[in-house]
């Protein structure tokens, strides 16, 4: 089991994130206010709010993530490349892209081959992670659309939007880990405490995409006092 020793170091994984539809630039300043407070790896904004959130993380090594065709992914690779050298030019510094797993459901390899491709050439020096809906998928399509993003060019496999409404499963981190051991792995979707957390860090995950960050090290926290108290072993260890 992978042990996280310190706040600092879960902190240092989290993507903090808030991609609701109905977000305003009050929630976008709460996202950059807590980043900075706990250390946050990243945030996470629609396309809308990148200038924004570059603007409140200037000065700071926190990254600005955006999201390029999300939620559904079944926009065409030319629009997908489009979105993404806007979301560059506005100031992002990772795209998690949304694989269209329409195509990968009908074996239709070619399309995922080249939107990645294309998002990659646009995106060159900046983070790449391709959404693939891990919870959506079987063992050998996890398998097909990992080998396609590593061959691709991506950095990262990213198991879903958290549109599906499920859990990341440590399985499935493993196996994105065995397929493609280059690569690395951000687990997202419905992480909203902190046993979560450790579990899928444990199976592998490089980052967590939340929007429960501030929850999670909170909980942490308190956990880290309690223990302290009582002079007593938990999960923590």
């Amino acid at each position: 089991m992978i042990k996280l020793n310190s706040v600092e170091a879960l902190a240092n994984k989290i993507e903090y994130t808030n991609l609701k539809n109905t977000a305003t630039k009050e929630s976008v300043e709460y996202l950059a206010h807590k980043a900075k407070e706990y250390g946050f790896c990243a945030i996470v904004v629609s396309p809308y709010y990148v200038e924004y959130a570059k603007k409140l993380l200037k000065d700071t090594n926190i990254k600005v993530v955006t999201v390029v065709g999300f939620p559904l992914g079944f926009t065409s690779p030319k629009s997908k490349k489009k979105e993404a050298k806007v979301a560059i030019k506005n100031g992002a510094d990772e795209i998690d892209m949304v694989a269209n797993i329409q195509a990968l459901k009908s074996g239709d390899y070619d399309t995922i081959t080249t939107e990645i491709e294309k998002v990659r050439k646009v995106t060159e020096g900046k983070i790449l992670k391709v959404i693939i809906e891990a919870e959506l998928l079987n063992d050998e399509e996890i398998k097909k659309i990992s080998e396609i993003a590593s061959k691709s060019g991506a950095d990262y496999i990213k198991t879903s939007t958290g549109l599906s409404g499920e859990i990341p499963k440590a399985s499935n981190l493993v196996l994105i880990r065995r397929t493609t051991p280059n690569m690395k792995v951000k687990a997202s979707g419905g992480i909203k405490d902190y046993k979560t957390a450790i579990r899928l860090v444990s199976a592998g995950a490089d980052r967590l995409g939340t929007s429960s960050g501030d929850l999670i090290i909170e909980e942490y926290n308190r956990i880290a006092e309690q223990q302290a108290k009582y002079e007593t072993k938990g999960f923590l260890e």
